[in-house]
């Protein structure tokens, strides 16, 4: 009965918090950029990317979906249009796909979104941008109440499932809401070793409504992220890249600084390390290979919070895909750095 009961109250503090209106993450928000602002859609040097990410979080605790209590997958994909039309500006079209599941009693939520960003030179050098980006798109959610444990279920000293929860869950139904989320990102070169990033978004702007309990009016609060950064070239082979993003939802906030190091073993393959600090929760350590037009990139969280008596700081696995697809024909800003993902 005491393991039961602590499930119970782990499950639902878990669901509880996370529809207070907090959205999904991962800890290499850089390597997943449309989920942290629209306005870094086009933002590489190619025709095309596709990037896929998995992050596993705090494996200690068994789940029903995977093993994990946290587990969120998301897909994207983008695509210059009328490259011919654009000189050194870029019109950027992108489409991306989320999918989470949370809590031992299991909430997933599906978000599907359309991105667009266009980006403008604001000198005839192609050594400053100002891009504009918005998505829009809907946002699925569902609890299983059914995989919950409740004390009134308890029958004397046994617990049995087929009595009833006494809880006005909505169950087996799901919620649709639409979502859209609005950015802004500056890139200015500076010289011709370094090149400095400022960007600024608002996500859940429409405060999209969700519910835990029958008839309640919880709305998902709008997440604010502002992130920047500065790429220095130290030399034709290496290149070092400190950065920072914050978040604010609701009550809850984030600080996230750190610093990759990245090193070109030939023209081919290229090796980057980095560690991450997200504040008050982990420390994030993070290896990449480049090979050709593919990068892939594992991260590994330390859990430095609380949480760490819980789950033995074990923290999250994360592992990121990006492909990038055809060459970059940008006329007068072929030589145009970008800021790198790690």
């Amino acid at each position: 009965m005491p393991l039961k009961k602590s499930f119970f109250l782990v499950s639902l503090f878990l669901c509880f918090n996370l529809l207070r209106g907090q959205d999904m993450h991962f800890s290499q928000a850089t390597n997943f950029p449309l989920l942290i602002n629209p306005a870094y859609t086009g933002v590489y040097d190619a025709g095309s990317r596709a990037t896929l990410s998995i992050r596993n979080q705090n494996i200690q605790v068994p789940n029903t979906a995977f093993t994990g209590v946290y587990n969120t997958i998301g897909a994207s994909f983008e695509t210059k249009i009328f490259p011919e039309l654009s000189e050194q500006n870029t019109w950027t079209i992108g489409l991306m796909g989320l999918s989470d599941y949370a809590g031992s009693g299991t909430l997933a939520t599906t978000q599907f979104l359309f991105s667009t960003a266009y980006s403008l030179s604001l000198d005839r050098y192609g050594q400053s941008f100002l891009s504009f980006g918005g998505q829009a798109g809907i946002t699925n959610r569902r609890l299983f109440s059914n995989d919950l444990l409740f004390e009134s279920q308890i029958n004397e000293f046994d617990f049995d499932p087929r009595l009833p929860n006494l809880e006005p869950y909505i169950d087996g139904n799901s919620i649709n809401s639409f979502l859209l989320n609005l950015g802004v990102l500056y890139q200015q070169q500076l010289g011709d070793n370094a090149i400095t990033q400022l960007g600024f978004s608002l996500y859940n702007l429409n405060n999209p409504k969700t519910y835990f309990y029958s008839g309640s009016n919880e709305n998902v609060y709008t997440r604010v992220n502002a992130t920047g950064g500065v790429l220095f070239k130290l030399d034709d082979y290496s290149k070092f890249y400190p950065s920072i993003i914050y978040m604010k939802q609701g009550n809850f906030h984030s600080m996230n600084i750190g610093m990759s190091y990245t090193r070109e073993i030939n023209e081919s393959v290229s090796l980057t390390g980095g560690v991450r600090n997200r504040m008050g929760d982990a420390f994030i350590l993070i290896g990449g290979l480049k090979y050709n037009q593919f990068y892939t990139t594992l991260s590994y969280d330390i859990t430095t919070s609380n949480l760490s008596k819980a789950n033995k700081s074990i923290g999250a696995l994360e592992l990121n895909l990006t492909y990038l697809f055809g060459e970059n024909k940008m006329g007068y800003s072929s030589d145009r750095l970008y800021c790198p993902s790690f």
